[in-house]
């Protein structure tokens, strides 16, 4: 249940048409700024706790670009792609 409620957040979050068809081209197409702190690292995603006190699952692999080496506990901004994959990440220290 909790997964299913965390995938409809960030489905909301990241405007995705769970209904409607949508082709990888146009999912890859567009991204958003997202600006969170980093809970914590599992494996290939970070799960951030963005301003609003949501949390957010990101995927992050060797296609991300990082500026910087990123921790739990560190506030991020990260250009994601509507199906939640992180195209870049770095700090941010506001």
């Amino acid at each position: 249940m909790k997964t299913t409620l965390s995938l409809f957040v960030l489905a909301a979050l990241l405007n995705v048409d769970l209904v409607g068809g949508t082709y990888a081209s146009d999912v890859a197409a567009v991204s958003q700024t997202l600006k969170g702190d980093v809970l914590k690292i599992e494996g290939e995603y970070y799960v951030l706790k963005d301003p609003t006190g949501m949390e957010v699952r990101l995927h992050v692999d060797k296609t991300s670009q990082l500026e910087g080496e990123v921790k739990a506990g560190e506030k991020i901004e990260a250009q994601v792609t509507r199906n939640g994959h992180a195209e870049s990440i770095k700090q941010n220290h506001q």
